[in-house]
């Protein structure tokens, strides 16, 4: 008996000593006692317990660790506006590498860990990989971080239709990719939906699960039934901010949007419209909705460039019914900041519907995916019928 309870306690204590239950903190602490030569192995068995990695202590502390040979490595991200400026210290006789800092506790961040300056990668200790516009990135995220619920797909609810066809602008002079999404139970009814156009749309609708979102909110009564229109750029910044912003314009708010309602159930009053954009897709949705009013009365911009052009055409305008959805990344691209704080007090000071928000997130699609919902309830809640 008194063997049986000496093993349980030596079990005990094991656990408690265990690499995955030491913190880092006290793991380094310990680790500059030891001679030089023993610190590796401590270092093997530290990483051999799996810790989640980065390493997250009291909430808001964050170390980021990295193992292997090099000159130099250091975090780029979101928090650091992708500049590798957050620098590892590599601790003396072992190949490990780390730097600490701190975030909100409900913070969702990207990165990637920079090796001699040049060498771009993915954190090899963290499993949480995130797709992105320009490839992947590794994923912290903060204790008190809560995670999207609509973009999961459910196959028990009923799922919406979509078809890709291609419309040929006269005014663009070229053609354009189209993806169109129809709600569930679009084929058996003889109702009329507003419209959904997303820029930036073929990524818009890869990347945001866009589909799933839909058709969960419509099947859980959280939104009316829609249609999406999803619009792939072709020459990207010039469409949405440079010389063929008017041709652009005149292509969704004239041959697009006739298309649309000619060939489909659509509503077709400005208040049943809605311009959804990220970045600089923002800045054409919001342009769109500016100088054009009779087409469209409602505009979503996540993270979005704002031009002067847009400030202007805002200041002309007459909110009327127009309703307007801003977010913004505390660790956004920092240009962006000042801009879309200055749209918000413009659109705050002439007594616009406005849905304003700012959160512990970068400029990334995952950002955006989570509070896709929250802009398609403000402007289609259910109960508005």
């Amino acid at each position: 008996m008194r063997i049986y309870v000496s093993l349980i306690m030596i079990c005990f204590f094991m656990k408690l000593t265990s690499p995955k239950a030491q913190p880092f903190s006290s793991f380094l602490q310990q680790i500059n006692l030891l001679e030089q030569e023993k610190r590796q192995e401590q270092v093997n068995r530290f990483l051999v317990g799996k810790p989640d990695i980065p390493v997250i202590e009291s909430d808001t502390v964050v170390y980021f660790l990295y193992s292997g040979n090099a000159i130099s490595v250091a975090i780029a991200g979101d928090a650091t506006a992708w500049i590798p400026t957050l620098s590892m210290t590599r601790i003396i006789g072992t190949n490990l590498w780390y730097v600490s800092t701190s975030y909100q506790k409900d913070a969702r961040l990207e990165y990637k860990v920079v090796i001699n300056d040049m060498d771009w990668k993915l954190d090899s200790l963290n499993r949480r990989i995130v797709a992105g516009g320009m490839g992947n990135n590794s994923e912290l995220i903060m204790p008190g971080y809560q995670a999207g619920k609509y973009n999961i797909k459910r196959p028990s609810i009923p799922s919406g239709s979509v078809s890709d066809t291609v419309i040929q602008s006269r005014v663009m002079k070229e053609n354009r990719k189209i993806l169109i999404y129809l709600p569930p139970g679009y084929s058996g009814s003889h109702d009329r939906y507003p419209v959904c156009y997303f820029h930036d749309g073929i990524e818009f609708f890869n990347l945001t699960a866009a589909k799933n979102i839909l058709d969960n909110l419509i099947s859980g009564k959280r939104i009316q039934p829609v249609i999406g229109v999803f619009i792939e750029p072709v020459q990207r910044d010039e469409e949405y901010s440079g010389f063929r912003q008017s041709d652009y314009t005149r292509f969704v708010t004239e041959e697009l949007s006739s298309f649309i309602d000619a060939t489909y159930r659509s509503e077709t009053n400005p208040e049943s419209r809605a311009q959804f954009g990220i970045s600089n897709g923002g800045n054409i949705s919001l342009w769109i909705a500016a100088s054009h009013p009779e087409n469209t009365g409602k505009v979503a911009a996540f993270s979005s460039n704002v031009e002067k052009s847009v400030m202007k055409a805002i200041k002309k305008s007459e909110c009327n019914n127009q309703k307007v959805y801003l977010d913004l990344g505390a660790y956004d691209i920092p240009a962006l900041l000042p801009m879309v704080r200055n749209l918000k007090d413009l659109l705050t000071e002439k007594g616009c519907s406005l849905s304003y928000h700012e959160y512990p997130e970068g400029h990334n699609w995952a950002f955006w995916q989570k509070y896709l919902p929250d802009a398609l309830i403000f402007f289609f809640p259910s109960d508005s019928r």
